[in-house]
Formats: C-alpha cells, structure tokens, sequence
C-alpha cells in the first residue's frame, strides 16, 4: 500500500475541483475540463521525461477521469508499453544473475522488476526460488502462494499446487512415496470450487474415502497422514486425529505449518479425554463446527460451539473458539465476552496471557479497520454514482453503441447501455485496485466483517471472479445480511425506461431498490421521489448500523410468488405471475457482450447468486459456450472483459493468503504510522496511531493473534498430494 487513500475521490487539485463541482451539482464547463486535463497531461508528461512512469501514468490517468481524450488513452498506453519493457529487461537480468548462482542480486532485481508488474506470478515464482537458494523457505512458499494466486485456473496451477505441499512440508522436492497411486484424482477432486468432500457418489467417491485407500497404498506419505487427520476429526475422532497428526509431525519435522500441527493436536487430544455423554457430545459438536468451515457457513459453525458450551459450560476451549470467531466478525463486544469467560476458566497462565493479547487491542484494530472500510467506501461510492446515473440534478449520460451493437442488439441491451455512463477504464482499473489495497488491509484484521466482504464481493464482480466472490458473499450472509449488486432494469413495454437499482437477495426474499429512472427524451438519470439510503446507493454497506432502507423505493419479491429465474444472454429475468423483471448488472470496468455464450456465461454468475443465496434451486442458467457463428459475430471471450490481476484474488479451494495478508497488514500498518509523524489526515485517528506505535515492539504478538484468528475461520485444509517432481528453475513465464 504506497498510501492512505483519504483523498481517492479527488486524487489531485483538479480533481478536487470537479468533485467538488459535482456535490454542488453544476456541471463544470466543457472548457474548463479541457483545460485541467491538459494540465495534468503536460504535468505527466513532464514526469514520463524524467523516467517517473508511475507517477506519470497516475497523472494521465487524473486527466482521463476529468477529461477523456486519445491524448490521455495514449499516454497511459506509453507507460503500460515502458513498464512492460523495463519488466522483461528486470526478468532477464534476474534470469542471469540466477543462472551465475548469485541469487541475493538476482532477488534484487526481481523485486524492482516486480514495481513494474505487481502481481506477475513469473516474477513471484522466481522470487520463491531465490529464496528456495538461499536456505529460506518461508519466504519462498510465501511468494510460491502469491504466485499460485494468481494463477487462476492456469494449466500450470495443478503442479505448483503440489510442489507448494512439498515446500511446506519439508520433505524434499518429492514426498515419501513416490508416485501415489490415484493421488491426482484425489488432487482433482480437492480443487473442485464448493467440493462436498462427504459426497459418496462424487467420481472417485468422497474426499475422506480415497484418502482412506491411499492411507492404505502409502501410509508414510506425509499429505496423505495429514489428511487422514483432518478426515478423522471430522469423524469426531479426535483421539485418531491427534495421533497421525503427531505421526505427520515425525515424518515431516522441518514442516513449516510444524508449531500449528502440535496446537491442534494437543487440542485434539484435550477434546479426545473429555468424559461421558457430554464430552462426546462436545466432540461431536467441534467435528460439525469444522465441517461448516469447510463451506464458509460461519453461523452454523458458531452454533455448533454454542450447543457444545451448552453441554459442558466450564470448557474453556469452546469460550477461545467462540472468541476467535467473533473477533473475525469484528465484534468487539462478543469477543471481549468470550475471551473473559475463557480467561476465568483457563488455568494456565501462559493461555490467560494469550486471550488478553486477543482482545487488549482490539478497539484499536477496529479503528484501523473502520478507516480503511471508510476510505474503500469513499472510492467505491465515487464510482458507482456516475455510472449508475445518480445526482440530485441528473447526469448526462455518454454511453455510446458500436456499429453491431446499434444494428443487432435488443432494445432491452441498447437502452440499458444508453442509461450507464461510461467512465474512463484506467481510470476506474486504478480506483478499484485502491479501494482492492484499503479492503485487503481490513480484512488483515477482521476477515469475516460484513463491510469488508460486501465491498470486495461488489469489487470482485467487476473483476468476474466469481469464486471469490462467493467467498466474501458467504461471509455476508453469515451474518443475516443481504447479498447485493447493482444493476440496470429496461422497463415499460417500449424499453424506453430503465431504472438503476440495487438488487438485494437475502434467504426469503428478493428486494430491488430503485435509485434512479433514466429519462431517454433529456438523456438524463432523475432521482425518485424518495432518496435510496443515506449513500443514494441504497446503502453501499449493510449493518446493524446501516440496515436497508425501509423507506426507499422497492419491491420485494418472494420466493413463491417467482414462476422462475433464467438467463437470458447478459439480462438475469425474474418471471411473476404478470411480468418479467429484466436485470442488467453493472459492469464498470467494460461493455458487456450482448448476446453468445460470454454474454451467458455473464449473466449465468448473477442467476447462481439467487440459487446460492435465495435458494431458488429451479433457476434455469444459458447454455455456455459459443457455436461457430457466435463467435464471428461477437469476436471475444468473456476472458477479455475486464479481469484485472489486481481483483483476481485467491480462488483455489484452500487460503494461501495467510502469510501473504500479514505481509500486507504490517505494511499497511507502517504506512499508518509514517504518515501520522507527518501531515496528519483527517481520519487518522488516535487509535490508529497507537496501534502502529505498538507494532513496532510487539509485531510478533500482532502477528500470532492474527493466525490463531485466521486459523480459527479457516479450520484445518488438506494438503494436495505430490507426485511428480516439479524443475525447481527460474522462469521467464508463467
């Protein structure tokens, strides 16, 4: 994080200006955007000459936000071309440093390369094998996981999966047993997005029964013990899973995730020597507790360790899950409850010292937490206004049609695209990846909180990654909150009027929230007659403090008075008995297709959103896929729609962002802390600054309540199985 985006709205003086011309709702002339752009141009330009190309792209980008030109379009292309080049030369020189065995400088010049291309899982990889040279593991399965990350589901992915398992186990570049029989069917299924590992009739039968043949075939493979583990404690046989977690210990001593292994099973064990009824009760409790983790249903979880406090009220360990999970969520209030009910119950006083590390700072965290969500909210409340057509007076629209789309597309599609304004792409990419930094910082410290998940979710379906998408939403709804995205609704037996709204799906009903009526005569978006929220957006953040909003426009719509929800190319239609509700989600970073298997697959994500969540299981999804003539017509892919590495994200079915977030929470947190010894900003507050002052001494404290907290949300994953030696060489592309 480079800096605190207090002032993402207005990134510069003449931002501020046309911001501030847009909240007293005039219209700045035309001359005079010209004219600031061209400032920030000449401004950039003057930058580029001196070889400054990131602060020079920011200042074309500033430009293209007030004033878009193919001057400003240029400029930003010149840089994108520079920084490219200064990439590949970066990478080949680190590549011949390598090759000398001079991995220290090799390092050093993957880390400048690395400035050029944030995110480049090449320069990622190879900086995990610099590290690998130089005896350092953690760090090398550290950049290993952020190159994985950002693989998507690359062909390369399955490999450096395995050889991910084999780093942090130790165990050399192959495990013990080589060559698992059916270890890639098991690996297959385990990558398989929302997986039932119980699932019997699943090809190759449930996750836990080919571990038990493998355990069979290599039962001194350190993956397949660990596995076995994890089957057996959600058997509720936590005795068994605390004994192959020890025999996973001995064959893997130099484990990385060694100390986390030993924590669990001697919690296992505690659990295993509960007596009577109650203690198996208890166990019982803790194995369905974990399997809900599995599927992100944090509720139930945290009703699993209600029922098993309920059974035996003096366990202390149920009160330390509890708090765990209760300081993810960001409440302070429960999780200062139920670390002091552990701590009254606790003996030990090294344990005692523990809970009081959990909750001493934790109003503190929350501040930190509370300005960046502020700062995200900011940026995405900036972006979603104009484009959704949302100001006091109207705003002009300037979405323009190509050729096909003005001969081929729906009426339905044009006026919908006619009522969305466009914003400058790079302007929008640079904006999301700021509000992307602020929310992965807060998630550092509250990775289950309501605000943080709803704005990456909003984030990530600009991205289409829906997989992580449905992650943050799963958090969302957890908490008894609404799930939401924004769209566009042609209307009227014409078309002719489309409405902005805010579709919110919450377990037994659908809202859809009107925040503004397109006016196609004057071209211009009208407020309705009753404001949306307190954000015009119908409330961007949904809380106890921010509910949704009785008294704005909407319609609610019931589970059974729907006859069916489909998709129809990019439009998701909502079937009543008299009429259909036509829903075009809003895409800020890019035109949708309008039509072919991209179109479907697009709006496929949005109708599964009603299945997941509505639980509408009779909702009839577009063919995907593309015949021959669609895709002469259409000419792309749904890969080219806006997928920017920056909103990527994890989307592999285990966490590997554990180290990699609290890599970004002591920087962020710095970053805090520098910038409150200068300028103060307005919403650093006292907290805050205290905050970073104690990271400074106690960053190790930090950093262990931090994983116990992770630990806790994500329970315990398996470990993909490896089989074949990956080369440990450098690569120039991934």
């Amino acid at each position: 994080m480079e800096r605190l985006h207090l002032t993402a709205v207005c990134v510069s003086l003449a931002m501020a200006f046309a911001c501030w011309s847009f909240a007293q709702n005039a219209q700045p002339d035309k001359k005079q955007l010209k004219a600031q752009a061209r400032q920030l141009l000449g401004e950039g330009k003057a930058l580029e000459d001196q070889g400054k190309l990131s602060e020079a792209k920011n200042k074309y980008i500033d430009a293209e936000a007030i004033y878009s030109t193919s001057d400003g379009l240029d400029a930003i292309k010149r840089i994108n071309v520079a920084q490219k080049q200064q990439a590949d030369t970066s990478l080949s020189d680190a590549h011949r440093l390598y090759d000398a065995g001079k991995y220290q400088e090799s390092l050093d010049e993957l880390r400048h390369g690395l400035a050029d291309q944030p995110g480049s899982p090449a320069f990622e990889f190879d900086m995990a094998m610099c590290y690998l040279k130089l005896g350092d593991r953690a760090n090398a399965d550290l950049y290993l996981s952020m190159a994985i990350s950002g693989l998507g589901n690359d062909k390369e992915k399955p490999r450096l999966l395995e050889l991910d398992s084999t780093m942090v186990m130790g165990t050399g570049q192959l495990a013990p047993g080589a060559d698992p029989p059916d270890s890639d069917a098991f690996n297959a299924s385990y990558r398989q997005e929302d997986r039932d590992a119980a699932d019997p009739k699943a090809p190759g039968g449930s996750l836990c029964q080919q571990i038990a043949n493998l355990k069979t075939a290599i039962p001194s493979n350190p993956a397949v013990v660990f596995n076995a583990a994890k089957c057996a404690e959600e058997d509720a046989r936590q005795g068994d899973a605390a004994l192959l977690l020890a025999d996973y210990v001995k064959l893997a001593p130099n484990a990385l995730d060694r100390a986390d292994a030993e924590a669990l099973a001697q919690s296992w064990k505690s659990l295993a020597d509960l007596p009577g009824e109650n203690g198996q009760t208890v166990r019982r409790d803790f194995a369905n507790a974990s399997r809900y983790l599995d599927y992100r249903r944090y509720d139930r979880a945290i009703g699993e360790y209600e029922d098993a406090a309920q059974a035996m009220p003096d366990l202390a360990q149920t009160e330390w899950q509890l708090g765990l999970l209760y300081e993810a969520y960001g409440d302070v209030a429960k999780t200062r409850e139920h670390f002091t009910r552990y701590q009254q119950l606790e003996k030990d006083p090294a344990r005692n010292a523990e809970a009081t590390a959990h909750f001493a700072n934790i109003d503190r965290r929350r501040g930190v937490y509370d300005a960046n969500i502020s700062d995200a909210q900011d940026i995405l409340t900036s972006l979603l206004l104009p484009s959704l057509g949302i100001s006091n007076e109207g705003t002009k629209h300037k979405g323009k049609l190509s050729h096909r789309q003005r001969r081929y597309a729906s009426s339905r599609y044009k006026q919908e695209t006619r009522a969305t304004e466009e914003q400058s792409q790079p302007f929008v990419e640079r904006e999301l990846d700021r509000a992307r930094q602020d929310l992965d910082a807060a998630a550092d410290l509250f990775p289950l909180g309501a605000e943080v998940n709803e704005m990456l979710a909003l984030i990530c379906l600009q991205g289409n990654n829906w997989p992580e998408a449905f992650r943050s939403y799963d958090a969302v709804t957890s908490q008894g909150y609404p799930v939401s995205f924004y769209a566009q609704e042609p209307t009227g037996s014409d078309n002719k009027q489309v409405r902005a709204v805010k579709v919110e799906i919450g377990s037994n009903s659908i809202r859809i929230i009107t925040l503004a009526i397109y006016n196609p005569d004057k071209k211009i978006s009208d407020a309705p007659d009753r404001s949306a929220g307190e954000d015009d957006l119908g409330n961007l953040v949904i809380t106890s403090v921010t509910p949704p909003d009785p008294d704005a426009e909407a319609v609610t719509i019931k589970p059974e008075d729907l006859k069916g929800i489909e998709t129809q190319n990019n439009f998701v239609v909502l079937k009543g008995a008299k009429e259909k509700i036509y829903l075009a989600p809003l895409n800020m970073l890019s035109t949708v297709p309008f039509e072919g298997g991209a179109a479907r697959t697009y709006g496929n994500e949005y109708t599964r959103m009603f299945i997941r969540y509505l639980g509408f299981e009779d909702a009839k999804l577009g063919k995907e896929g593309m015949t021959t003539g669609e895709k002469f017509k259409l000419g792309f892919e749904i890969a080219r729609i806006g997928m920017s590495a920056a909103m990527m994200g994890i989307t592999a079915p285990m966490a590997y962002g554990s180290a990699v977030r609290m890599v970004q929470l002591v920087h962020a947190l710095n970053v805090f802390h520098e910038v409150a010894q200068g300028a103060r900003a307005v919403n650093i507050t006292d907290a805050t600054i205290s905050l970073a002052d104690d990271l400074k001494e106690s960053q190790e404290t930090l950093e262990r309540t931090m994983s116990e907290e992770r630990r806790a949300v994500e329970g315990i994953h398996f470990k993909f199985i490896p089989d074949e030696s990956v080369p440990l060489k450098f690569k120039e592309k991934l």
